[in-house]
């Protein structure tokens, strides 16, 4: 079994909801993308607020969703690492990393301590970029 096969399930439905974590951590970045380009391409004068701010209640949204889904699992899906795992983790430091305005800690305070622990595995803790800057 290859490394790709341990982090998705074999079974559809426990693989469909990995996916969807999956596309739910996609969705929250490219959200969150799209603000910051707009806020570093565009003068202030035409950036458009009410076009960030529906941008930023997409991310609030799936944000509430994901912590109201993890509820206090150790990870995304049945209590075992998998790629929603990795693809929600990369989500989150990027939005601290990019975005620290958004504080998603305090508002779900559940996905803090489920990052928090995601970031004790090497995989998380040896990849960190900011790590690598000089």
């Amino acid at each position: 079994m290859s490394g790709i096969n341990s982090l998705l399930p074999q079974l559809n439905l426990e693989k469909a909801k990995v996916k969807t974590f999956e596309a739910l951590a996609d969705g929250i970045l490219d959200a969150a993308i799209l603000v910051r380009r707009e806020r570093m391409f565009r003068s202030k004068a035409e950036q458009s607020q009410a076009w960030i701010e529906r941008q930023l209640s997409k991310v609030q949204a799936s944000l509430k969703y994901l912590s109201d889904s993890v509820g206090t699992s150790e990870y995304c899906n049945l209590n075992r690492f998998t790629l929603s795992d990795i693809a929600v983790g990369c989500a989150l430091d990027w939005l601290d990393f990019r975005l620290p305005e958004i504080n998603w800690r305090a508002d779900h305070p559940n996905l803090g301590i489920y990052f928090s622990n995601l970031n004790l595995r090497p995989s998380f803790s040896l990849t960190d970029p900011r790590k690598a800057i000089n």
